[in-house]
């Protein structure tokens, strides 16, 4: 049996390498393969001059045919989705796909604290489900009206928001109340996108191996003691 084309270096977590294979599973296309997490962590730890492709963290991929490696997952998301006729031809609108997978990793940056550098306290994470992260859900929202995505053509923009946005009120749903709330449209868009049968059996996968494991470690925990928080504290 051939190898898999593609390998996929990532944590043994959704968050952001799901950006990569729903792209994948949304097709149906089975030829990524997902790597172990002591091989993940191996290649990690090596010297830049040493990596495939410099870089810090994951997620990384590494093309078998091309023997060439990419890292930052919005530059993977680019290389694959002409492949895949999730790429748009015209030039303007593949750089607002991009600008809205773009502000898919910004939300997650903001969500976990930058990578972890530091976990929620309460005043910060108030703040941040208020006013930023409802800010954020607006514009989405207002993308949508404006064709951004939602269109008849399924890009890797659509992939993108159904993996922000699905997975997160799929790990965390006490979070589905507010993009309800602030954009109604984005979830009815991550309902239609993850009702696609490929890709929902293998979310369906992913939660049988993970559970709603978010982005894990000690941020993840934070982010679960602020919800519990909020939870307590009484109706928003």
């Amino acid at each position: 049996m051939s190898k898999a084309r593609f390998q996929l270096y990532y944590w043994p977590v959704p968050f952001r390498g799901c950006f990569v294979s729903y792209l994948f599973a949304c097709r149906g296309v089975p030829f990524l393969e997902e790597t172990r997490l002591e091989e993940n962590k191996r290649l990690m730890d090596l010297n830049p001059d040493e990596q495939g492709v410099p870089y810090m963290g994951p997620p990384v991929l590494y093309d078998r045919e091309t023997g060439r490696t990419l890292s930052q997952m919005p530059a993977i998301v680019l290389y694959l989705s002409p492949g895949l006729d999730l790429a748009p031809d015209d030039p303007f609108e593949l750089a607002m796909c991009m600008k809205v997978l773009m502000d898919c990793n910004d939300v997650l940056m903001e969500v976990c604290r930058y990578n972890g550098s530091s976990m929620w306290d309460y005043e910060a994470w108030s703040e941040f489900r208020t006013r930023r992260l409802s800010r954020w859900m607006r514009i989405f929202e207002e993308g949508l009206a404006r064709g951004f995505v939602g269109t008849d053509r399924l890009s890797f923009a659509d992939i993108g928001v159904f993996a922000l946005f699905g997975n997160m009120t799929r790990c965390l749903p006490e979070l589905e109340a507010d993009l309800l709330r602030h954009a109604p449209g984005i979830h009815a868009l991550c309902r239609r996108v993850g009702a696609v049968p490929s890709l929902a059996l293998y979310v369906a996968d992913q939660e049988k191996a993970y559970g709603r494991l978010y982005c894990g470690g000690q941020i993840e925990q934070s982010i679960r003691k602020m919800l519990a928080q909020d939870e307590a504290n009484g109706p928003r």
